[in-house]
């Protein structure tokens, strides 16, 4: 009875915490779903969901910054870690703890943190901060191939505003502690023996923005690492709303283009129809755009006539150097989803009616 008592319990515990059959069986019944679009990472299967997960919606600043990091991070990967010949995976090398120690302050208990320790000055270039706090959040991805983890994906997440009076800290000293800190968290996760001295790191750098904005932040340093060698290139990435002075100023032309789309859509219909744009820029190029469309139809008939007229109107962008996603709302439900892809004229709708 007691032996049965016990596996019971032992069942019990698997199933409430999701424990895997042991990391062999794992590996060897590996599998990988295939990637939603052409060019992105398929994903490992088994899913492992990271114990640092409940960190990482802490410590966040918003949704929309919380997803961009994973996404960026992969996409600047790429470089290195071709999406044809890897499979990704949730970070499964910092756990929580390690994770809590490294984003804590460095002090004579911790000196593998990364944060400045309590009471010392940091200078922002904009005036001294005591005791700020720089780094947010760590995000791991693992790049799987042959079943066995032979790459790490890192981002470091930078505040890009520290202290009580909310200063700003400027370019050159973020990009400064950022590279600096990059490298000690890399001679950390060299010490471990799942990565040892030979397995590929990269690291991207990420300035997080302010919580009351819709936007991302952006990354604007990366390295990648064979060893303990790795030089810092600077990503030139960031995020505009569309109409705004910003986005004028980066590329006249793709916000020249989204104002007639949007004068195209004012009077269609009886009732107001709001276009909202997010803008990625990389290199001082748009690189991406994010449509939001919001009307207040009636009828499907209207909704449906407002909605192919808009993919109509998205002829309007001429460069085909972009993606562009849109998302169709009628009164807060969705609608409909369109998607160009880089180079190719062709959109592709769903509609959710």
């Amino acid at each position: 009875m007691k032996r049965k008592g016990i596996g019971l319990i032992c069942l019990s515990a698997l199933l409430l915490i999701g424990c895997s059959q042991g990391e062999d069986e794992d590996l060897e019944h590996m599998v990988e779903t295939k990637a939603l679009e052409s060019g992105e990472y398929g994903a490992a299967l088994p899913f492992l969901s990271a114990n640092t997960r409940q960190q990482h919606q802490i410590r966040s600043v918003s949704l929309v910054d919380n997803l961009y990091i994973g996404m960026g991070l992969l996409n600047y990967a790429k470089a290195h870690f071709s999406s044809s010949s890897y499979t990704i995976q949730e970070g499964q090398l910092l756990v929580y703890d390690e994770l809590s120690s490294l984003l804590g302050r460095e002090s004579e208990n911790n000196p593998d943190a990364l944060n400045p320790a309590s009471g010392s000055a940091f200078d922002t270039g904009n005036g001294i901060v005591e005791s700020a706090v720089l780094v947010r959040d760590i995000y791991e991805v693992d790049f799987i191939r042959d079943k066995e983890t032979q790459g790490v994906g890192i981002a470091l997440v930078l505040n890009g505003i520290v202290g009580d009076n909310d200063v700003r800290v400027s370019d050159d000293k973020l990009q400064a502690f950022g590279e600096e800190t990059a490298r000690r968290l890399m001679s950390y996760l060299r010490k471990m023996p799942e990565i040892g001295d030979s397995m590929p790191i990269y690291i991207a750098l990420y300035k997080n923005t302010a919580s009351e904005s819709s936007l991302p932040g952006s990354f604007f340093s990366e390295a990648y690492f064979e060893g303990r060698s790795g030089s810092f290139t600077a990503i030139d990435e960031v995020w505009a709303m569309m109409p705004s002075d910003e986005a004028s100023q980066l590329d006249h032309a793709s916000y020249t283009q989204f104002l007639q789309v949007k004068s195209a859509l004012a009077g269609y219909l009886p009732d107001d129809v709001s276009i909202i744009g997010k803008g990625r820029y990389v290199d001082a190029s748009l690189s991406e755009l994010h449509i939001t469309v919001e009307m207040y139809a009636k009828t499907a008939t209207e909704a449906l006539s407002l909605t192919q007229y808009l993919k109509s109107q998205l002829s309007t962008f001429s460069s085909l150097d972009y993606k562009i996603q849109v998302e169709v709302r009628c009164q807060d439900m969705t609608i409909a989803t369109m998607v160009r892809q880089i180079g190719d004229k062709e959109v592709n709708v769903n509609t959710l009616l």
